[in-house]
């Protein structure tokens, strides 16, 4: 049964921290997993927890294609 206080948001789910309930934390979506050091914590309000995902998305997305031209360039494409 999904919580109406648990929000899916690109892969993560934000919601409340058990002991401090007006502070949320994010969590991988499943069983398992690691979060990514920078989405560790607690934070005040949704938006900026999901502003914290964005970023990191962001900055997947950015490395991930930086790392691809690399690999182009070193085959000589």
């Amino acid at each position: 049964m999904k919580s109406e206080y648990i929000e899916e948001y690109k892969g993560y789910q934000v919601k409340p921290h058990k002991e401090h309930p007006k502070s949320y934390i994010i969590v991988t979506m499943g069983k398992g997993g690691k979060i990514p050091d920078i989405m560790d914590g607690l934070f005040t309000t949704r938006t900026i927890a999901k502003s914290v995902i964005d970023s990191y998305v962001e900055m997947k997305q950015t490395k991930e294609a930086t790392n691809g031209e690399a690999v182009q360039k070193s085959r000589g494409k």
